[in-house]
C-alpha cells in the first residue's frame, strides 16, 4: 500500500512565513507606487491650470483673475480660467476633473489647489472689500520679477470647519494659499538680499484636519490653517506650479518663502492698509 505524501506542520509553517515576510516588504512598495501615481497626476493637473492661467493672462492685458468676487454671485479665479481648460465643473471654486487631487483625503470639496494670493486679489463684494481703505487690486504679470522662482499654485490641507457646537462656522479650504511672511518664517528673512534664516514655519500646517479638530493648528477664521497652507500628501512630496507655467515636486519644507513665495512690491500692497492687514514684520527692509 502506497502511503500518501503530504507537507509537513512546519513546511507549511515555513511558506507561511516566507509569504508574510514578503508581503511586508512588498506591501509598501506597491503603496509608494500608488502614491507616486497620483503624485503624477497632480502634476498633469497643475499644468492644466497653468495652461488655462496662461492663456487667460494674454487675453487680460497680463493680468492674473481675481481671487473672488460677487457679481452677484461668489465667482472666484478656477471659474475665471475654467472656459481654458473646460475640465471639471466650475462651481464657486473648482470641483472634480483636474481640481480634484487624486490623494485629496475624503470626497471632493471645493478648491483642492490654492493660487497665490499676492497674485489673485479680492474683489468687491467680499468682506475684505469693506475694510477701509480697500482697492481692487489685480496683479500684473510684469510685477513677478522671476517668474521661473515664483510660487502659482500649490496644493494645501483641510482645515476644520468649526467646533462641535458652531460646526458651520469657518473654512475647510481656501481658494488661495497664504504668503503672510510669519506663516512660513519668524521674519528673520531680509526681503532685499534673502540673508536670513527660513524658518519653514509652513511645516506646522503641513497636515488634514478633522472636521471638529481643536487641536493646534487646525483651527478656522483669517489665520493660517492646513486649508491655506501647503500640503505635502504624496508620501513627503508637494507639487508646485510656478509662473512661467513648470511644475515642480518638492520634498517636505523644500519650498522657501524667498524668493519663491513672497514677491517684492506685490506683497506689501498686499499686507498694505485697508488690505489683508499690517505687515506682521515691518522692520524688515523692502
Amino acid at each position: 500500500m502506497k502511503s500518501k505524501k503530504g507537507f509537513t506542520l512546519i513546511e507549511l509553517l515555513v511558506v507561511i512565513a516566507i509569504i508574510a515576510i514578503l508581503a511586508a516588504i512588498l506591501f509598501p512598495v506597491f503603496a509608494q507606487a500608488r502614491e507616486k501615481a497620483r503624485a503624477i497626476s497632480c502634476v498633469s493637473n497643475e499644468k492644466q491650470m497653468g495652461l488655462g492661467l496662461m492663456m487667460y493672462l494674454q487675453d487680460n492685458d497680463d493680468t492674473y483673475p481675481m481671487l473672488q468676487y460677487y457679481n452677484p454671485n461668489p465667482f472666484d479665479w478656477e471659474q475665471a480660467i475654467y472656459p481654458y481648460v473646460k475640465n471639471g465643473a466650475p462651481k464657486n471654486n473648482g470641483l472634480g476633473g483636474i481640481w480634484k487631487c487624486p490623494s485629496w483625503p475624503g470626497v471632493d470639496v471645493e478648491a483642492e489647489y490654492g493660487i497665490n494670493w499676492e497674485l489673485s486679489r479680492d474683489g468687491a463684494g467680499t468682506s475684505e472689500s469693506g475694510e477701509g481703505g480697500f482697492t481692487i487690486e489685480t496683479t500684473n504679470q510684469s510685477a513677478v520679477g522671476t517668474p521661473a522662482n515664483t510660487a502659482m499654485v500649490m496644493e494645501h490641507g483641510t482645515a476644520a470647519y468649526g467646533s462641535a457646537s458652531n460646526p458651520n462656522w469657518g473654512s475647510a479650504v481656501s481658494a488661495y494659499f497664504d504668503p503672510t511672511e510669519t506663516n512660513w518664517t519668524n521674519c528673520g528673512i531680509n526681503r532685499t538680499t534673502g540673508a536670513g534664516n527660513d524658518t519653514h514655519n509652513e511645516l506646522l500646517y503641513d497636515k488634514d484636519c478633522a472636521l471638529t479638530d481643536t487641536s493646534a493648528n487646525c483651527g478656522t477664521g483669517w489665520a493660517a490653517s492646513p486649508g491655506d497652507m501647503q500640503r505635502y500628501r504624496h508620501t513627503g512630496v508637494s507639487n508646485t506650479l510656478f509662473c512661467d507655467g513648470h511644475v515642480k515636486a518638492d520634498h517636505r519644507g523644500g519650498v522657501n518663502w524667498f524668493p519663491e513665495v513672497y514677491i517684492q512690491g506685490v506683497y506689501e500692497q498686499l499686507v498694505g492698509p485697508g488690505q489683508a492687514g499690517p505687515d506682521p514684520c515691518p522692520g524688515d527692509p523692502h
